[in-house]
């Protein structure tokens, strides 16, 4: 050893022990790091941008088409320019480079202001209503229908209420409280919400330590083998009571027989988990909030399915009187031919005209006998109460009935759209969810801490002594060399980023189906116009038409056209109000703003104004 070179370095074996404790702890560390740096930049789009295919630049619209297409010298393979326009996409959407998504102009006013029901009178015409005369007729007046109007489908079915064993009747508003109360699509959006709700209570306790409490009694008997003798584990003057020895000089043994206890109570609480209880509450905050939004959207397609169904069954009890007035017509044109035929002042083809035009018309008041009955049995069904039930709306006119301001233009609709409907809200929750996920799947990636207190309780039965242990656990785990982790993230954004998407997505959705029906509301408006110049026109036209046919002047077939024309307007003017009140309520449900109140008490929907 005095030989030695000095800068010989001996390493014993508590120094290598040192050495690789140090190594693998650097190691371990550097290794985190590392995965850390690889998710931090992974070019992978954020969940906030949406980066599609970039727009190409569009040829010279003076160019002529020979001239863009490729010339036929050159043949391009069908399939190949396809794989060619998918890996253009491919590397759009993964580049950051190509930009951001940026969603087209709404359209929108931009001016937020609360939505208001108001009862003040209000100038007919606006922005929203179609121009045209103001003192046209806009209502048609029924009646009950009486049964020997009908026509009897067969000897045991009443010819009105057909397979229903009792009638009840309703308005809108019953209707639609019904529907509240009793409607099944409203009932499992509402299991959900609940289902969503006490998930996200369950992650809030996530938050609070948990208690550990614990019993065993132990019966032992038996022999343990020791690695050393009794003296060198206890001491040569132990005393273990219920304990025999036997020793030697190459082993030693003991044997239990006495039953002892272990009982602990303690409590463990997780110091840090890489964000996962935080994050992990509030993305269940947002899926709850987003599942109260989805209860919301539920709510108002019921409303809206429930008024549909409700003016279709006025309209069809509107055409049920259509048609019985047209066979009462045709009933008393028959007669009025025959008597006419008998004195010599018709012809046999006249009576057979008037034959064949009442078969028509009671062939027609048939269908729309069922008609009306399968207009009910829709109403019933979305109120979820009893087939058999007959519902009779209590109306006994339909009128056009105007529920949104006039004065509110496109602007201001599409606004009231972005503000109040409730799928905007709903995906703009999940969006948020889809954030808090990539937080919570990035924490896998961090290192665990865990803080324990417990207090053991261990001996016989006789002799149980408590002992305090209080334990701090560090705990790192990167699954995979942490690939596992890093790539759960990857997915967490593409989610997140897919999210964002569908959010944009149901906006032009939203946008798309405000504007249909704010044009639809305008063409029914106007429809309703037309139809009552026509019935009126076609109304002259009978009675002109019956008066040539007495005078001499006129041929039977003027009259059955004439008859024909006026059925046909009084249709019309029946259909035109009742789209134009189906109409309104459609644009109520596009803003996401329909309620009972808003549909049944008199009051148009508004934007506040300033005084």
């Amino acid at each position: 050893m005095k030989n030695m070179p000095k800068n010989l370095v001996v390493f014993n074996a508590p120094i290598i022990n040192l050495g690789l404790k140090k190594f693998s702890a650097n190691f371990l560390v550097t290794i985190g790091l590392c995965v850390i740096y690889l998710i931090a930049n992974q070019p992978v789009a954020s969940q906030d941008t949406a980066p599609l295919r970039p727009a190409k630049a569009m040829p010279n619209e003076q160019q002529s088409f020979d001239s863009i297409v490729e010339p036929d010298s050159e043949t391009l393979d069908a399939k190949q320019s396809i794989h060619n326009d998918f890996s253009e996409h491919k590397k759009s959407a993964t580049s950051e480079a190509k930009g951001q998504y940026i969603s087209p102009p709404s359209g929108a006013s931009g001016q937020k202001s609360p939505a208001v029901l108001t009862g003040k009178h209000l100038p007919e015409r606006g922005p929203s209503s179609a121009a045209g005369q103001t003192n046209v007729l806009d209502d048609v007046r029924l009646k009950r229908p009486e049964l020997q109007s009908l026509i009897s489908i067969n000897n045991y079915l009443n010819p009105f209420q057909l397979d229903a064993n009792s009638s009840s009747e309703l308005n809108l508003k019953r209707a639609l409280s019904l529907g509240l109360n009793r409607n099944l699509d409203l009932a499992i959006n509402r299991t959900n919400a609940k289902q969503l709700q006490n998930a996200y209570y369950s992650s809030l306790g996530n938050f609070l330590p948990d208690p550990t409490l614990g019993y065993t009694d132990f019966f032992p008997d038996g022999k343990i083998g020791l690695p050393a003798s009794i003296g060198s584990l206890f001491g040569a003057s132990s005393a273990l009571t219920g304990i025999a020895a036997a020793t030697s000089s190459t082993k030693s043994t003991i044997r239990i027989r006495s039953p002892f206890e272990i009982m602990h109570a303690g409590l463990d609480f997780y110091a840090f988990r890489g964000g996962s209880v935080l994050f992990g509450s509030q993305q269940s905050k947002h899926n709850y909030q987003a599942s109260k939004f989805q209860e919301n959207a539920s709510l108002s397609d019921t409303l809206l399915t429930i008024t549909q169904n409700y003016y279709n069954l006025v309209l069809a009890e509107t055409l049920l009187q259509i048609r019985i007035q047209a066979v009462r017509t045709s009933e008393e044109q028959l007669r009025r031919n025959v008597d006419r035929f008998h004195s010599g002042l018709a012809t046999k083809l006249d009576v057979l005209q008037s034959k064949t035009q009442l078969s028509r018309d009671r062939q027609a008041l048939i269908d729309q006998q069922t008609n009306r009955r399968s207009a009910a049995i829709a109403l019933s069904n979305s109120l979820y109460t009893d087939l058999g039930e007959d519902y009779i709306p209590i109306e006994l006119n339909v009128r056009k009935i105007r529920l949104i301001d006039p004065r509110l233009n496109i602007a201001d609709i599409l606004q009231l759209a972005i503000d109040y409907r409730p799928e905007l809200k709903q995906y703009e929750e999940l969006r948020l969810a889809a954030k808090k996920a990539i937080l919570v799947a990035a924490a896998n990636l961090q290192p665990s801490v865990l803080l324990s207190g417990n207090v053991y309780g261990i001996g016989g039965p006789s002799n149980v002594e408590a002992l305090g242990v209080f334990t701090v656990n560090i705990n790192w785990r990167l699954r995979g060399f942490g690939t596992v982790d890093t790539f759960n993230v990857q997915q967490a954004k593409w989610q997140a980023r897919q999210t964002r998407l569908q959010a944009q997505k149901e906006l032009q959705t939203v946008l798309n189906q405000v504007r249909n029906s704010y044009l639809q509301i305008l063409d029914k408006e106007q429809n309703i116009e037309e139809a009552s110049n026509e019935v009126e026109s076609s109304l002259e036209e009978l009675r002109l038409a019956q008066l040539r046919k007495i005078n001499g002047l006129g041929i039977n077939l003027d009259v059955i056209t004439a008859q024909r024309d006026y059925t046909q307007a009084l249709i019309d003017k029946a259909q035109a109000l009742i789209n134009f009140d189906i109409a309104q309520a459609q644009l109520l449900h596009d803003m996401g703003l329909i309620s009972i109140d808003a549909l049944t008490n008199g009051k148009l929907l508004s934007k506040s104004r300033a005084k």
